[in-house]
């Protein structure tokens, strides 16, 4: 794994938000779509097939806006860091960004929890909780620190070359 430089987070927030909500939107949509050949949506007496467009479009957006609160997460983690003491490595403020989402990832769980009570840890199925919540910070730890190293390498190559013409 190579050493990469550090980056200031200004510019770094726009890329990094917006690779948020773009794979928010990705595995939104992807996250109903074993729900539609199962017996989930397919007993209700008005669901239909020309109802899978909306429904893939309304996941996108509610997966975007849920990608939002680790986005911020890693983003307010790294200007923690960042204030305290420059970061030698862009490793380590990728890991930084890791930790901050997975910090952020918890908000959208508590807010499932406390919109659905006790019947969400109840639920039996593609919304059991115990078992997505743990998933769900993993995935976003794990997309904060890929994204992160993937846009610091980007500028990395830009700085480079504009440094070489």
């Amino acid at each position: 794994m190579a050493t990469l430089p550090a980056q200031k987070i200004g510019t770094l927030i726009f890329p990094l938000l917006g690779l948020a909500v773009l794979s928010g939107a990705v595995l939104g949509s992807l996250a109903l779509l074993p729900l539609l050949p199962s017996g989930e949506l397919m007993d209700r007496q008005d669901w239909h097939w020309t109802n899978v467009p909306l429904m893939l479009f309304w996941a996108a957006v509610c997966g975007a806006v849920i990608s939002i609160p680790p986005a911020i997460g890693a983003a307010v983690a790294v200007a923690i860091q960042g204030k305290k003491h420059f970061p030698t490595s862009g490793n380590r403020q990728a890991l930084v960004a890791a930790l901050g989402a997975a910090a952020g990832a918890m908000v959208p769980i508590l807010a499932y929890l406390f919109l659905f009570e006790r019947t969400a840890i109840e639920v039996e199925g593609p919304l059991n909780v115990p078992i997505i919540a743990p998933i769900f910070i993993l995935v976003c730890s794990c997309l904060a620190w890929a994204a992160f190293r993937g846009v610091l390498s980007i500028l990395n190559k830009r700085n480079k070359q504009s440094a070489g013409s």
